[in-house]
């Protein structure tokens, strides 16, 4: 009795299991079925849309993202705003980028490919033609004033200086200078000897090293330096036959090395360069610290404030000190100190011209050089005018806007647009789980923003009045985005 309740009860759990599996597949394919069924639903009878229209006009669909909305006004039509507002509301002359803004908006309005965009960048060529020819005017216009800047300013500084220099006469005692030449004839002589022991060193060790069969060397060691005044790094390697000094870093030293080597043996030139490489240096800095160095080609004497110069100032100082030892000293002093407080004064108020940088150069940007130069050039064309003119054409900016508005809708991203049939069906990309939609009926003057979690798999159906349904009338979406970029287009 017990083994045949155990088989019985074997059967009817076969049984149940079968039944609940048929009824689990029967389920599943239900449920693929609907899956695959992905098509969503717009219920155009609860919207007011022309009957005739539904059949014949495409109801386009837009998926929003975080990165894409075709309400959005597009990042590049901002940036060609903005552009256009800086140069339109900026004077020229005040704006150091302008060619760059001009080129800049130039590129951004060839890479719409509008047809409509060809006026503006006409406009902008203009532009710079007339700006590159203006600015020969500006810069030739900023070199006279600065030039008389700079005469005027040298002027007071000659007058300054000569002033000062009488009054520190005046207030300097004669033991003073005396000591000061006392002083420097000591210098100078250490120096001497010091260039002297330099020079006697160089011609040793030459000696050392030179070839038996040389009978004339009073030429041999004869080192020759030429100079260029200006900074290191733009000396060239040679200047004639010499050759540059490297280890001098301040201005370009030349020396006549290869004429010194070419008296040589090969062999014993490498030697040779060594020691010209390291004694040349020493005796340029110590022969210009001592002499100073006068340059007979152009007649020209360098490094003023050299041992020997400054000993020939201090001598003829004391004379003139001693020249002026019976005049009434305490009134000259006044009167000197009177005329440079004067006199510094007036070259303050000069550096004060708001034409002047605070290192004394003309700003052709500011605007104090602009208000002068218009003043001066009543003639000169306004580079941006032409384009200013017509940014602010109703009808220009109209056909530009409508083409570009028409131009953004058309190059929204494929995968994120889908189209609804007549009867309302829509399918929405596999990959997307949207959170927002938008429904353009262009023939209607309306359109559509639904909010809601919708996917491939839970297919929904849409109509008027649901709560997360907002129905826009009067505009349709490309109307919008054309209203959008009017808004923000008036902003220049």
């Amino acid at each position: 009795m017990l083994v045949h309740s155990s088989a019985s009860f074997k059967v009817e759990t076969k049984k149940i299991l079968m039944r609940f599996s048929y009824k689990f597949a029967l389920l599943s394919t239900i449920y693929m079925l609907v899956s695959c069924n992905s098509e969503s639903h717009l219920d155009l009878s609860s919207f007011d849309i022309d009957s005739s229209a539904k059949k014949t006009d495409v109801i386009y669909g837009f998926i929003i993202t975080n990165d894409h909305n075709p309400l959005d006004v597009p990042e590049t039509f901002l940036k060609i705003q903005s552009l256009s507002a800086k140069l339109i509301n900026q004077h020229w002359l005040e704006n150091p980028n302008f060619m760059i803004q001009v080129t800049d908006l130039k590129v951004l309005l060839k890479s719409t490919n509008i047809v409509e965009a060809n006026t503006y960048i006409t406009a902008l060529e203009i532009a710079q033609n007339r700006y590159l020819k203006n600015m020969i005017a500006v810069r030739s216009q900023a070199r006279l004033m600065q030039r008389d800047f700079d005469n005027t300013l040298n002027n007071y500084d000659q007058t300054i200086q000569a002033l000062t220099h009488e009054l520190t006469l005046l207030e300097t005692p004669e033991k003073t200078y005396r000591n000061n030449i006392d002083n420097l004839v000591h210098d100078i002589k250490y120096a001497t000897d010091k260039y002297s022991k330099l020079s006697n060193e160089f011609n040793k060790s030459l000696t050392k090293i030179i070839n038996e069969d040389i009978e004339d060397t009073s030429d041999l060691y004869d080192l020759k330096f030429s100079f260029v005044e200006g900074p290191h790094t733009l000396c060239s390697r040679y200047k004639g036959m010499n050759e540059l000094l490297n280890k001098v870093l301040e201005n370009c030293v030349y020396i006549n090395k290869e004429e010194i080597l070419s008296g040589f043996n090969k062999e014993d030139r490498t030697d040779v360069s060594n020691i010209i490489n390291n004694y040349a240096p020493q005796l340029w800095h110590q022969m210009t610290s001592l002499n100073g160095f006068f340059d007979t080609s152009n007649n020209v004497q360098y490094f003023e404030d050299s041992l020997r110069q400054r000993l020939s100032t201090v001598r003829k100082d004391l004379r003139d000190k001693q020249n002026i030892q019976n005049r009434d000293i305490a009134m000259l002093v006044e009167n000197y100190q009177t005329q440079i407080s004067l006199l510094e004064n007036q070259r303050q108020n000069i550096l004060d011209n708001p034409l002047l940088t605070h290192d004394q150069k003309i700003d052709i940007n500011q605007t104090s050089f602009v208000q002068n130069f218009q003043r001066l050039q009543t003639d000169m064309k306004n580079p941006i005018k032409p384009f200013a003119q017509k940014f602010h054409d109703p009808n220009l900016s109209n056909t530009f806007i409508q083409a570009y508005v028409k131009k953004t809708i058309q190059c929204y991203p494929s995968e994120l647009m889908f189209t609804v049939s007549h009867t309302g069906a829509f399918s929405l990309p596999f990959s997307y789980k949207t959170q927002e939609l938008l429904f353009d009926f262009h023939h209607n003057q309306q359109y559509l923003a639904f909010q809601g979690i919708l996917t491939t798999s839970f297919p929904v159906v849409i109509k008027a009045g649901d709560s997360n349904v907002i129905l826009r009338r009067g505009k349709s979406l490309t109307e919008k985005l054309d209203g959008r970029l009017r808004e923000q287009w008036s902003k220049v």
